[in-house]
């Protein structure tokens, strides 16, 4: 039988939205349990997507980009106050979409910016 990750997510979101502000651990409880549901369609978003393709991530990278997708929707229940989704699978898929094409920006030490004197080399940009 194949989840509806819609229909459990819209009721946990319901139940959420009502106890939100007044009894925080269930409130709590709530929010990781919409969490799991968004993190588990993510997961296939991204696995559907890796097999049509044929594209492939180390273990610790495709578990950062489901990660980076699930928290695109959690998030928004921690900083917008009256936020409420009508459909799940549409707005995760604006998540997937940013986990799977947001371009990388390099990092750079602080430490290896002062040992060469403020400048940034091409080589160090690439690592």
């Amino acid at each position: 039988m194949k989840v509806n990750h819609n229909e459990i997510y819209e009721k946990l979101q319901a139940e959420y939205l009502q106890v939100k502000g007044s009894n925080s651990a269930k409130e709590y409880a709530l929010l990781a349990r919409m969490y799991l549901i968004c993190r588990e369609l993510q997961r296939n978003y991204i696995l559907d997507y890796c097999r049509k393709k044929n594209l492939t991530f180390r273990p610790e990278e495709l578990e950062d980009k489901i990660e980076d997708a699930t928290l695109y929707v959690i998030d928004k229940y921690l900083y917008k106050e009256d936020f409420k989704i009508d459909r799940l699978s549409a707005y995760a898929y604006f998540g997937f979409q940013k986990a799977m094409f947001k371009k990388e920006v390099p990092t750079i030490s602080l430490e290896s910016l002062i040992e060469n004197g403020g400048e940034i080399h091409l080589a160090e940009k690439v690592m």
